[in-house]
């Protein structure tokens, strides 16, 4: 599906240096335009890389929220620049039966596939090992017993896993950055909510930032059922300084009941990871 979308999309491509200008466009009456890029050299001689820059529709309250967390940065500006993220935790994650309890637990997010690894370690709610990894990719969903091998479809699993990346400050942002110029940006309770509909999965996201325009809390209506994440102590220490922020707890819900509750141990922005399809998965499913 991504591969039609970008095939089928014009490209303009803008030489982005110190001093070059956010190209002077105007957001259409449809609310979308085609996607743009710029380039910029990596530091050391790593050659060009390129980045989306920020269509003229979004609206400045998401530009801003994007910057506060690291994900809006370049000239011209660009708002998805962090395209994959790992994060560690230990916590709680709810399960049938009860919640189990992780040990450890290892997520990999591809925000462009979109796509989810999870490395499930500890014990479940019956006392019983848990020791499973659970992934989705784009339309697929299977399980593994070793990271890229061992796979046994699990399409069944999709509809829950595929809202999980909205459930992380990049994740729910990326859907509002999506949604260009059908975001709504409004004030609730005190506080300024910034709520859009990714056009590529159809997923509502409403999210709540903190006085520091970071994201808050964020309402993600998915398959029929509501998700809720809550995101408290931002941390800059994960890495070296990058300007990207992580928060270290991270609560979530489904419904309004208990889905994880998650305290971060470890963090790094935009890692390669990738999802290929196992054939296997791809033959069982068809």
């Amino acid at each position: 599906m991504l591969e039609l979308l970008l095939a089928s999309a014009a490209v303009l491509l803008v030489a982005a240096t110190g001093g070059a200008q956010q190209p002077a466009l105007v957001c259409p009456p449809g609310g979308y335009v085609p996607p743009m890029y710029g380039v910029f050299g990596q530091n050391g001689g790593g050659g060009q890389v390129s980045y989306e820059i920020a269509s003229p529709c979004i609206p400045k309250e998401v530009r801003d929220a994007a910057e506060a967390i690291g994900m809006g940065r370049n000239k011209p500006l660009g708002v998805k620049n962090v395209i994959t993220i790992m994060f560690s935790a230990e916590g709680t994650l709810a399960d049938q039966g009860g919640a189990d309890k992780l040990s450890k637990a290892d997520f990999h997010i591809n925000y462009v596939v979109p796509a989810m690894r999870m490395f499930l370690n500890g014990t479940r709610a019956d006392g019983k090992p848990l020791a499973e990894i659970r992934v989705f990719a784009d339309t697929w969903a299977w399980n593994e017993v070793k990271e890229g091998a061992g796979a046994t479809p699990a399409m069944a699993a999709l509809a829950e896993r595929a809202p999980l990346i909205k459930l992380t400050p990049f994740g729910a942002l990326w859907s509002i950055i999506e949604a260009e110029g059908h975001a709504k940006i409004a004030t609730v309770a005190g506080k300024m909510t910034l709520t859009g509909t990714s056009p590529y999965d159809g997923m509502e996201v409403t999210l709540a930032l903190d006085n520091k325009q970071r994201p808050e809390s964020v309402t993600v209506k998915a398959n029929g059922h509501v998700y809720g994440a809550t995101f408290a102590d931002y941390r800059d220490n994960w890495e070296p300084a990058y300007l990207v922020i992580f928060p270290s707890e991270i609560h979530w819900t489904r419904d309004n009941r208990p889905l994880a509750d998650l305290k971060v141990t470890a963090f790094k922005s935009n890692p390669y990871v990738v999802f290929p399809i196992p054939e296997a998965v791809r033959q069982k499913s068809n």
